[in-house]
């Protein structure tokens, strides 16, 4: 009776035509669905949707009618009056009556429309400015109605804006340098078109100042569409990095396009099968083809390493696979079948995308298995036999002995001589690795996934340069009951509640500038834009 291992085998030698049809089949079936790829760049989603703080997170959010906020920084360190000369406020004013306009119709919400909530803004000319009139009189007037034409119009502004302490650190420096727009959006996915338009305009107003556009849905979105398009570039250059390799060790390139073949069949394969079962792509999934493209090509390579070593041309290709495949059958499914297994483990983690990133990962880890075995023997009985003439250990061993050869040479005799000493600093670097986990930091700050020179990083360094941030953590309190909160309880928790802010700002001032966060906090308090049930016992 015929074993899985001898019929598949058989199979892929004695009809590869039909064997390689096969697989063509199945990865342009499910190539197919491509077109219906779904796209998900929110980290929220990272959370399921029934966890608490996400459901209360969303709560408070409608209740209080909570926005995510775009924020342009407009940054003048060269003119002696800072943003408070007619030029700079001139623009200002322009950017934020451009701002009003970004509103498109909501494609969810027929007759609805989406984008920047005009009546939250927050700007030099949409905010009030109160002072007093006459004698038991306050007037109230926009702080900037018009932009100002002459220098002495845009102190002035300076002036009423300084005059105003809810205003300082927020919308403007204190040092007179910054000037903020904050917007208000509809839904925080649209933050990358805002931005993408907000520059458009930018670019059009000139002058000496600079723009910087920040805030986390900024920053969200960006991490997502940048992750999707690194990935595009990622894949094909680990592709490329192989391929030369594989070129370099075998020399025969009808040979070592088979390895890559199979990774990028795989990989079509199953995300084609993703898309297909009505998965979205996420971040994390975005990451399947780069990491098939390594482990896709490993059993394929073990093949092809065997058969270089083996093959002479009295063997022939039949009988040289054949034996190859008998021996490495079990080697490459048992290591395949680990490797499935532990990225399937996370499917058991509480996140969403992780899920699904391991599921299908793992999937195609086996089904990169499954081509490997049909395709591989099909494809070396493809092959002429004239062309694998000098192929093989045998006779590569009539050439000169290589660089690489020699280096590995020299380190089999070192490991041989001198084992104790590898032992001992292997388990140096062991205990190196292990007090190096202990200094793990984690850092939730989004900016700092960019490098120094994106927009984004560049932003929250200017930003933060000169305001106290950018974004805002929201304190929500419940009482058990309206009347259970007495006066004096009331003091002593206002009393409590402002030691610990002055707690705050005081490790925030004594903390290294790179220990800062984008957002105007020390990150040993991570502040998310989940507000949090605050349990208080008077």
């Amino acid at each position: 009776m015929k074993t899985l291992k001898t019929t598949l085998i058989d199979f892929s030698i004695n009809h590869y035509r039909l064997a390689t049809l096969i697989m063509v089949l199945f990865t342009v079936s499910m190539s197919l669905f491509f077109p219906w790829i779904q796209v998900d760049t929110d980290p929220e989603n990272m959370i399921p949707k029934n966890d608490p703080q996400r459901v209360f997170h969303n709560l408070s959010k409608k209740e209080f009618t909570l926005s995510e906020t775009v924020v342009v920084g407009v940054v003048n360190e060269h003119d002696p009056d800072g943003v408070f000369n007619p030029e700079t406020l001139r623009h200002v004013y322009e950017l934020t009556q451009f701002a009003k306009t970004l509103r498109w119709p909501d494609e969810s919400k027929p007759g609805n429309v989406s984008g920047v909530i005009e009546v939250d803004m927050v700007g030099p000319s949409l905010v009030d400015h109160m002072h007093q009139g006459g004698p038991g009189e306050i007037k109230f007037e926009w702080l900037m109605s018009r932009p100002p034409e002459t220098r002495e119009a845009a102190r002035a502004i300076r002036d009423k804006a300084y005059s105003n302490p809810m205003l300082k650190g927020r919308m403007f420096s204190e040092d007179g340098k910054v000037i903020c727009i904050y917007l208000p959006l509809t839904d925080k996915h649209l933050s990358y078109r805002i931005n993408e338009e907000l520059k458009k305009k930018i670019d059009s107003l000139g002058g000496k100042e600079t723009y910087h556009i920040a805030g986390v849905p900024v920053a969200e979105v960006a991490i997502g569409v940048e992750m999707f398009s690194q990935m595009g570039i990622g894949t094909p250059m680990a592709m490329a990095v192989i391929f030369a390799l594989l070129v370099l060790f075998f020399r025969k390139w009808r040979l070592v396009i088979l390895p890559m073949i199979i990774a990028m069949f795989s990989v079509l394969s199953t995300m084609g099968l993703m898309i297909a079962l009505g998965f979205q792509v996420h971040i994390l999934s975005s990451m399947i083809p780069i990491f098939l493209m390594c482990i896709g090509t490993v059993s394929a390579i073990h093949i092809l390493s065997e058969f270089f070593d083996v093959y002479t041309d009295e063997k022939g290709r039949k009988e040289t696979i054949r034996a190859v495949m008998d021996e490495l059958y079990v080697p490459i499914l048992y290591t395949s079948l680990t490797t499935a297994a532990g990225f399937a483990s996370l499917v058991f983690a509480p996140i969403p995308p992780a899920q699904i990133f391991g599921a299908f990962l793992s999937t195609g880890v086996m089904i990169a298995w499954l081509y490997t075995v049909i395709f591989v023997p099909a494809y070396i009985m493809m092959i002429p036999k004239d062309k694998l003439i000098n192929f093989g250990m045998s006779a590569m061993q009539k050439e000169k002995e290589g660089l690489l050869t020699k280096v590995l040479r020299a380190t089999g005799r070192l490991t041989f001589n001198h084992p104790k000493g590898l032992l001992g600093v292997f388990v140096i670097l062991l205990g190196v690795a292990i007090w190096g986990t202990t200094q793990i930091h984690v850092n939730d700050n989004y900016a700092k996934r960019f490098v120094d020179t994106h927009p984004i990083r560049k932003a929250d360094i200017a930003l933060n340069r000169h305001l106290e941030g950018t974004y805002t953590a929201y304190l929500i309190l419940q009482a058990p009951k309206a009347d259970s909160f007495t006066p004096d309880m009331i003091e002593r928790f206002s009393s409590g509640l402002m030691k610990y802010a002055e707690s705050i700002q005081t490790e925030f001032n004594n903390a290294p500038a790179l220990a800062r966060g984008s957002f105007g906090m020390h990150r040993n308090r991570p502040v998310t834009s989940n507000p949090e049930r605050i349990s208080w016992t008077p």
